[in-house]
């Protein structure tokens, strides 16, 4: 059992290790100088007519701009009247990684458009972000609690042609409700295009590797594709009609939400040149590239000159993606692709779990942790004893086994048909012993996803742990989980009385320093709570190792003391004897 529950930890070590080998990043691919950037009729199809000059001319580049921000405890969006769109998005809960003091700010500093909108009315191409709008509000601050505020912007034109686009806001979600209205088609047939921007503004730190998830993301035909700005090549037309499509690095995004009723139609993603980025880590300064991509989307308006979306600028949190709908969540990867539609469930169990601790207790997330491995202990504990259970049936039956195959050694047919009664009669399952040891691991190899993308820990400290997505910058975890899983090893083999080959010597050192090595660069949550399951489940694991060394003291006092055999006789024997003598 031993040795199989060894190849259990190496399989599962192994994959964890192996996968980060065989799949890295790809090396960041530059743009040719001829690959577009910026263009509208990228998301058009063949047969739509050809972009004409825009309507709304220059002059309009003269008139100043204000700012409109938009204040709640979530949130602190900013609304340029130039375009009416979303020119910054604060978030105060979570402080940012590359500007100490500062909070996560989503739109790039560089980036000249973000989430800008161009209008298509026939032949011709409206650029929204060059008209100025007037707000109809200043400010505005949500209480928490309070009712959702909406921010208007209007626009004119001497001609009669017009736009108005409202944005809704809710103090207690990052979901946007955007409302446009375009005066003036004349029935002309238009189309909404926003142009999302080059990916979004570095805020992590170095060990979160950020920039490997950095994405574009999309649901098509209910279907989430993840395609990753290293990958892209060039321009991709993104598959329509899409019910979502946004950007996302490892812990936010910014989608917008068209819903299946009346999706996108239509859509690119183009590859951009990277950016530099720098990491500081104490005294040294550590160059990293950044991918960036451009994202154009397309959503019909209406024939009444109607356009609806919503729009999600926030954190990758799993209630708040679930909340805004169309399997919004689903923009979070919790594993490989392969082993994804496995670990996905239960993932959402544990999230569910851990949040409804941290709500309920109005707890830290490490004690939530450290509750979470006791109770995840006293869950399995009936489990384990049924399993103890079996190994001492099991081991009552060895014996018998050994006399069947040694009674039948030459006949392998009736050898299984005797083994097989002797299972049948005393309840023999070789696997009965074994499985519920291996039920935790199950939830070990989701934790190890769940805290490589799960926001919650982000940022969140723990006695001596700054962050518990990181790794303990002390070590101190680590090098107590070795401790833990060292003393669980030597209660199994030293107090349970069983005789030790030289395999379970090595195993009782060789495994905790394995698992050691695994996780010092774990997160530190990981290592909390894996150490914590190991402590807890020390009582149980010293009861079962005294229980079976008095049923190994009790197999030996049944058996008495073993005779010496019989000497052959014969002259084998006589020969025998006297090369004794």
């Amino acid at each position: 059992m031993e040795k199989r529950l060894l190849l259990a930890v190496l399989l599962i070590s192994a994959v964890m290790v192996i996968t980060n080998l065989l799949f890295p990043p790809p090396p960041p691919v530059e743009e040719s100088a001829g690959e577009p950037t910026d263009s509208v009729a990228a998301v058009s199809t063949p047969a739509a007519p050809a972009v004409a000059a825009p309507v709304i001319t220059a002059p309009e580049d003269t008139v100043a701009a204000d700012t409109v921000v938009v204040t709640s405890g979530l949130y602190r969006y900013a609304f340029s009247t130039r375009g009416a769109s979303l020119v910054r998005a604060e978030l105060p809960e979570y402080p940012s990684y590359t500007r100490p003091g500062e909070s996560v700010q989503l739109a790039p500093e560089d980036a000249d458009e973000f989430l800008s909108l161009r209008l298509v009315v026939g032949s011709d191409t409206i650029d929204l972000s060059r008209v100025v709008f007037t707000p109809n509000l200043a400010s505005i601050t949500l209480a928490e609690g309070g009712e959702p505020q909406t921010l208007r912007f209007s626009y004119a034109d001497p001609s009669g042609f017009g736009v108005n686009l409202s944005y809704t806001f809710q103090p207690d979600r990052y979901l946007i409700r955007v409302r446009g209205e375009v005066i003036g088609l004349a029935g002309r047939p238009a189309t909404l295009v926003t142009a999302m921007g080059p990916g979004l503004a570095p805020h992590e730190a170095r060990d979160h590797h950020s920039e490997r998830e950095l994405a574009v993301v999309l649901r098509s035909d209910g279907d989430v594709e993840r395609l990753r700005m290293a990958n892209l090549q060039g321009s991709v037309p993104l598959p329509g009609p899409m019910t979502w499509v946004g950007l996302k690095d490892k812990y936010f995004v910014v989608a917008q939400i068209a819903g299946d009723e009346h999706p996108f139609t239509q859509g690119t993603a183009t590859r951009l040149r990277d950016v530099s980025h720098f990491f500081v880590e104490g005294e040294d300064t550590i160059a990293a590239s950044l991918p960036r991509a451009e994202v154009i989307a397309a959503l019909p308006v209406s024939a009444d000159g109607v356009v609806e979306y919503d729009l999600y600028a926030g954190p990758q949190d799993f209630q708040q993606l679930a909340a805004a709908g169309y399997e919004l969540e689903d923009v979070t990867q919790y594993a490989y692709a392969w082993l994804e539609p496995v670990i996905r469930p239960f993932a959402a169990l544990i999230l569910i779990i851990l949040d409804f601790l941290h709500d309920t207790l109005d707890l830290a997330y490490g004690w939530v942790l450290v509750i979470f491995g006791v109770f995840l202990r006293i869950l399995l504990w009936p489990l384990n004893a049924k399993a103890f259970r079996a190994q001492l049936k099991n081991m009552a039956v060895t014996p018998l086994m050994q006399e069947i195959r040694e009674k039948y050694k030459d006949d392998p047919q009736k050898q299984q048909e005797a083994l097989m009664r002797l299972y049948k009669e005393h309840g023999f399952n070789p696997l009965a012993g074994c499985l519920p040891m291996l039920l935790p691991w199950p939830v070990l190899i989701t934790l190890f996803f769940v805290f490589q993308n799960t926001i919650a820990f982000r940022g969140a400290g723990f006695l001596w742990l700054p962050d518990l997505s990181l790794r303990d910058p002390l070590y101190v975890l680590p090098l107590f989980l070795v401790a833990s899983m060292f003393a669980m090893q030597w209660v199994t083999t030293q107090m349970s009385g069983v005789e030790q080959n030289p395999q379970m010597k090595m195993m009782m050192y060789v495994l905790p320093i394995m698992m050691g090595i695994f996780f010092y660069s774990m997160p530190a949550g990981l290592n909390l709570y894996y150490a914590t399951t190991n402590v807890a489940g020390l009582p149980q694991q010293l009861m079962i190792a005294r229980e079976r060394r008095r049923a190994q003291e009790e197999m030996k006092a049944q058996k008495g003391s073993p005779r010496p055999a019989p000497m052959p006789s014969g002259s084998k024997g006589r020969k025998k004897r006297q090369a004794r003598g």
